[in-house]
């Protein structure tokens, strides 16, 4: 099993990435709403002056916010063909900064319920 999380920074790619999860199977994600480094920085008075160089160029102005979304990819299914799936919808985007994903292993995973249910 492995997590895989995508940290994307052009949210008009997420509707199309959810309608590709479906078709894909995948069976549920949690979506955050996160924000980079580089963006809290700038949201920050005063400490602009940090960004100079790199970081200021790749900062789309209408880029506030990203969406981190990770899901739980079991054995059977492939982490690799979710990513390809996802490269493949955003392979035509003009921005410079679209977003990144990562996979790490996952050993486990437990579920936390009551021990007794009272009503």
């Amino acid at each position: 099993m492995e997590v895989l999380f995508i940290v994307l920074n052009d949210l008009s790619y997420l509707d199309e990435i959810f309608k590709k999860f479906l078709e894909l199977e995948v069976r549920g994600a949690t979506i955050l709403d996160s924000k980079g480094m580089a963006r809290a920085i700038m949201d920050n008075e005063g400490l602009n002056f940090l960004l100079s160089g790199p970081f200021q160029r790749s900062l789309d102005d209408e880029q506030k916010n990203s969406k981190t979304i990770f899901t739980v990819v079991p054995e059977g299914q492939k982490a690799e063909d979710i990513v390809q799936a996802v490269r493949k919808i955003v392979e035509h985007s003009k921005k410079q900064v679209i977003g990144f994903m990562f996979t790490i292993p996952v050993s486990g995973i437990y579920t936390m319920k009551p021990k007794h249910i009272t009503k």
